[in-house]
């Protein structure tokens, strides 16, 4: 369980730093296309950005709670973190209706089951 934590918290660490990038650079957020591979082509700047905001806190949730995880008293918050991240993505794969973003959805479940079987 050590290891994952490690993992969620460097995790939300590479997302607040590649999608903070792309957010608060200087016309970078087209090159978040890149990154998020996942959408559909002939997705829009609106959206684009959209998907970069959500994917910036959901690095800072993962960042906040896997810290915090490491107290014992508050490894619920991890939990509760991946819950919220599988509604997101769940919510993202119905939106856009395209094969990668539930490629996207269903590894987010992955990682709440490698969570309940570590625990």
């Amino acid at each position: 369980m050590f290891i994952f934590k490690i993992i969620i918290v460097v995790f939300g660490l590479i997302e607040i730093m590649t999608n903070g990038y792309y957010l608060f650079g200087k016309n970078k957020i087209m090159k978040a296309k890149l990154q998020h591979r996942e959408l559909p082509e002939e997705i829009t700047v609106f959206q684009l950005k959209v998907k970069v905001i959500l994917m910036f806190l959901s690095g800072c949730l993962f960042l906040i709670t896997g810290i915090a995880s490491f107290f014992k008293e508050k490894e619920y918050l991890l939990f509760l973190s991946l819950i919220f991240f599988n509604l997101y993505a769940l919510c993202e794969a119905l939106y856009y209706r395209y094969w990668k973003v539930f490629g996207f959805f269903i590894v987010s479940i992955f990682m709440t089951l490698i969570y309940i079987f570590l625990r």
